[in-house]
Parts: C-alpha cells; structure tokens; sequence
C-alpha cells in the first residue's frame, strides 16, 4: 500500500479528502459534538498554523451539504441531516488593514465577493449595511452560516502603532456587532484568531460567543494527539527508521516518536490532560525527516519582541509562572498588553499544570523548538552579540586549549540580559542562552547528544578539539566535571583524530551568570593531559 501524502500547505478539506491520498485527522466528531449542542456561535483562540483555516474550511463544506466528501469521517454515518445552507466566509488575514480606510474596503469587497458568487447584488455605504442586506437576502433560501477566520489580524499586525490598532478594533466592534443583530437569521456562527482581545473589540460587541478556547472536550480539536500521531503517521515513522538506519544511525520507531515528542508537543489548551502537536511542524518533521524549528521560522513573533522591549519591567519567567483563565483569556489595554496572556495566546507558552484549589494555571515554553527558538529570539534582540569577538579569534583560542576566551564572551552576553528574564530560570533557560550566544557568534554547537549512560550539554567542535560541556545551576563546576568522567561522556570521540577537552560549568541564578568553570584536556585515546582553570 502506498504511503500517503503530507498535507503542507493545504487548507482545503474537498482536496485532502477528494482521492484519499493525503493524511488526514478527522475533526468532524468535534464538529457534530458542536452542532449537536445547541449553542450556535462559537470562538476559538489557537496559535498560528494549528489548523484553524482547515477546520473552517471543513465546516464550510458540510454546511454546504456536501456529504459524498466525508464518506471516511466520523460524520457521515452519524444522524447530521446534511442541509445546505448559504456560507459567508471571512478571512482577515487576506484583508489589508495596515489603516481602517483598507479595512473597510478589504470587507467590502469581500461582502461583495460572497454577493457575487450567489448570484445577488448588493448595496449599503459601509460594510456593516451590506453586511446585513447580504445576510437577509440570503437567509430567502436558508439561514446563513458566518464563518470568520484570524478576525484578530487587523489589531495583531498594527500592535506598534496603538492609534490605527485603536481604528481598526472601533470598525471590528461594529462590523461584529451587526453579525449580533442578525442572529434570527443565522443557523452557525465560527470564528477563530490567535488572541482575544475582550472588551476591545469582538466580544464587546458580540457578547452571546460561546468561547470554547479552553474547554477540556474541545482541547484535541486543532492540532494532533498523540493517538492521531501513532495511526496517521506510522508509515513515516516506519520510513524515518529504515533511512537513519541504512546512514548508520539506526534508531527504533519510540525514539523517533520520543524525539517528535520533545520538539513539536506539549502544546495543552485546557485543565484537562490533552497535549496536542504542533500540525504544522510535525508534517515538516515528516517531510524534512529531521528536527528543525519549523513552525518558529515561519513568523518570528515581532510584535512579541515588540512588547518585551517597550515593558522590560513586565518581562514572566520563560520556566514558569501562574495565571487564571480569566488573565490568560483577557487582555483589555491595548497601551500595554498582558504578555502572560499574549505569550499563551499566541503559542509561545502552554499549560503545564493547573491548581484546582486556587484555580491557577501554571504557565511555561510547549517544548524544545519554541524554547530554543524563542531564547535565540531574545539573544538576537537584547544581547550585543555584535560586540562579541568572531568565531575566528574563539576558534583560535580554543584551538590552543584556551577557553577563557569563549567563557568571557558569554559572561559579556548574558549580563546585557534584563533581570526579569531570568526570573525563576532553570538550568536548561540557561543551556539555551549558551547555545543561542554560541549560534551567534558562528559557532554550530549540538546540545542534547544521547549516549548510552546519558545526554551530554553542549558539544563544540573546532577543527582539531572536540569540546565537551557538563551545565549546572546553583551547584559546582566540580560536580559537572565529575558527572562527565562517571558517565564517560567523552568515551564516543575518543579515537578520532582529535583532542578531547571536557569542561563543567555551573551557573549561579544569583548573579545570573557563569559563576565558575573547570575543565581538562585529553588526548585522542581519552588519557587526562593537564587541567585547564579560567
């Protein structure tokens, strides 16, 4: 049996299902669970590229009754009476709103667009009196289904300048505030964004939404589990294996779905237990057959950047922190934005556990691409890596069994950092710093390198010497050294051509720094040379 295609870039169900050759989640369960509830509009907060514009475009096809489509899904063969009904659907990250003026034309030619595809003319001076003649004309043949996606757009991609994000959330709040007065002729209402911005646009004006954002039935609905991921994806997994085994790295399929696991899940939207993978990244995985930072690259979060640097003072812990669903779901000042609630919202923190007691959330980074991702992020934009010596000059001197070269470079680094991005920090927020300092300063280091007895922190290599380093936080470069030699981290470089340093490093979450290190110098059989100090 052939292997079945990866859906990149698809968001259209009738082609991922129309042959039956792509993989494909069937989220239709979710959507008769919907429709079976009874409460007829809905809203839904997930990050970027979590499969959003797919469910939309899943619920447009079975609103327009196009049964023969879903003979595979959960649906068909469920009691859903299949009816067609006329669909109005709005994607606003297709509508320019760099000003209200685009705005208002971008959904007045929509408005006209949908028009125009029934058959009808429409008339009005704004788009909220053609909104409504385009919605009551229709509703002769049936009601009507809205369907909005990314209704946040138009606030999100003008964060930086507040008075036109100002314009453009007052046009929002009335154009939705019309869909709020043609509810008798409306069968369903779905929108999605990334954010909610309560009480600034959408739901100060359409206040009858039931926001499913964070309901524990809802929490699989976007995104895949790890059940969807073992069944849909077994025959990837499968060839992943066969090809690193046949370059030498063999591998077993657990491992492989350990390190899709590591990168691409974690991402928890409710005080459930459901854990979701990133869709996106996981069929690059799929694709590339290596772990990448996929869904991180393809929109580095600016206006995130943005807020960090204009309210240092508001910077969270990125190992932690605790807010309660009314803070993760509310953010109300456009002047200053909750960055809990907007790191959560947009995909850069998840759910990590959750206080029945207290009805408090805790809060940190999903997994490895978003941690190692965003830290590089934050080094790119608040360290003066530009002011750090070239690799070159590094190289040399670690060349000549001369690390202290590096370490002050890195001392240099992470003391530029503001404090608050070190609050509560963990040993691996601190690993991650180091990496992303070496990446910038043309270094390519591996972190995370499996062995038989354990994982080792950071290896570097440089032309003649393999470097080895043991991290640890609030503890000694003694005990990190020590661990080196007891697991024999060393013992896979040895015989290679090359001298072998092994260093241990301890950070101190005091002075938010390099707080000592030690290491030694091996020869290429692994035999201890001489000692090496700062």
């Amino acid at each position: 049996m052939q292997m079945k295609k990866l859906p990149l870039g698809i968001q259209s169900i009738s082609k991922i299902l129309a042959d039956r050759d792509y993989v494909y989640m069937d989220k239709t369960g979710f959507i008769k669970e919907l429709l079976d509830e009874g409460s007829p509009h809905y809203f839904i907060s997930r990050p970027r590229r979590f499969g959003k514009s797919l469910f939309l475009n899943t619920l447009e096809e079975i609103f327009k009754g196009n049964k023969e489509l879903f003979k595979e899904c959960y649906i068909y063969n469920s009691d859903y009476d299949w009816q067609e009904y006329p669909v109005l659907y709005f994607d606003f990250a297709q509508i320019l709103n760099t000003s209200p003026e685009q705005l208002e034309t971008g959904l007045k030619e929509a408005l006209e667009d949908i028009a125009t595809a029934y058959g009808i003319s429409i008339t009005g001076a704004s788009s909220q009196s053609q909104l409504k003649r385009l919605v009551m004309q229709l509703s002769k043949k049936n009601q009507v289904v809205i369907l909005i996606d990314e209704y946040d757009q138009p606030i999100i991609n003008n964060l930086q300048s507040v008075e036109i994000t100002k314009q453009n959330r007052d046009l929002l709040r009335d154009f939705f505030g019309t869909i709020k007065s043609l509810d008798k002729y409306l069968k369903f209402t779905f929108i999605t964004g990334i954010s909610k911005f309560s009480r600034v646009s959408l739901f100060s004006a359409i206040n009858n939404l039931n926001d499913i954002t964070m309901e524990p039935k809802y929490a699989g609905m976007m995104g895949y589990t790890e059940e969807e991921l073992r069944v849909n994806f077994r025959d990837h997994i499968q060839k992943i294996t066969q090809e690193r085994s046949q370059q030498g790295n063999p591998v077993s399929e657990e491992k492989v779905i350990d390190e899709v696991r590591n990168w691409y899940n974690g991402y928890r939207f409710s005080e459930g237990k459901t854990c979701v993978y990133n869709p996106f990244s996981t069929l690059k995985f799929m694709q590339i057959k290596k772990p990448k930072t996929y869904w991180y690259s393809t929109g580095t979060p600016s206006f995130l950047i943005h807020q960090l640097k204009n309210h240092l003072e508001s910077m969270v812990s990125l190992d932690g922190t605790t807010a309660t669903e009314d803070e993760l779901m509310d953010i109300s000042s456009l002047e200053q934005i909750n960055l809990e609630a907007l790191m959560y919202q947009t995909g850069y923190f998840t759910i990590k556990g959750y206080n029945s007691i207290s009805n408090r959330y805790l809060l940190g980074l999903p997994n490895e691409e978003v941690r190692s991702a965003f830290i590089n992020s934050l080094v790119k934009n608040f360290a003066p890596i530009t002011k750090l010596r070239s690799s070159r000059e590094c190289v040399e001197a670690l060349e000549k069994h001369q690390p202290s070269l590096l370490f002050n470079q890195i001392e240099m680094g992470l003391s530029s950092f503001a404090y608050q991005v070190f609050v509560d920090a963990k040993e691996r927020t601190y690993q991650a710093m180091l990496l992303s300092m070496l990446y910038g300063m043309g270094f390519t280091p591996l972190s995370e390198r499996s062995t038989n007895t354990g994982r080792i922190d950071v290896i570097l290599e440089v032309p003649k010497t393999t470097y080895i380093l043991e991290l640890k936080l609030n503890s000694s470069a003694d005990k990190a050294l020590k661990q080196i030699h007891e697991k024999q981290y060393f013992k896979p470089y040895i015989h290679k051509g090359k001298h072998i340093v092994i260093i241990g490093a301890n950070f101190s979450s005091e002075a938010r720094n390099v707080s000592e290190w030690k290491g030694e110098l091996l020869s290429e059989s692994g035999e201890k040379i001489r000692e090496l100090f700062p």
